[in-house]
């Protein structure tokens, strides 16, 4: 767990804006079920969580992406000297201010209300 973005000791950027990215900074996340296990097909085959206990213990929980992984030359997905990157780790930050990185299949966004269902002038006022 991180306090700031500077703690991070992986290769990072903390500002891109990619159109094949799932999230952007700034983006609202949820962490997903995902984090503690899932069951697949017809049998529900429970798998267990390789997720950490501090990640698991933030299913549910929304907070902001602050940093993306990335290789040492900046890219974020694709292949750096014969080794490609499968999965794309996103950093967030969560309402105690810890930063923990995610993988983003454990990651969903939140749907932040628009200006006028806000204040409540939207359509379910």
């Amino acid at each position: 767990m991180y306090k700031s973005t500077e703690e991070i000791k992986a290769n990072v950027k903390l500002n891109w804006n990619h159109g094949n990215c799932k999230f952007n900074p700034g983006s609202r996340v949820v962490v997903n079920k995902l984090v503690k296990g899932w069951s697949i097909g017809k049998g529900h085959v429970v798998r267990e969580s390789y997720f950490s206990k501090p990640i698991q213990s933030k299913y549910g929980e929304e907070g902001s992406v602050v940093a993306v992984s990335c290789t040492p030359d900046g890219k974020i997905r694709g292949y750096n000297k014969g080794s490609s990157r499968m999965y794309t780790r996103y950093y967030v930050q969560f309402n105690d201010s810890s930063i923990l990185g995610i993988h983003s299949h454990a990651l969903d966004s939140v749907e932040v209300p628009g200006h006028d269902e806000f204040f409540g002038h939207g359509p379910s006022s």
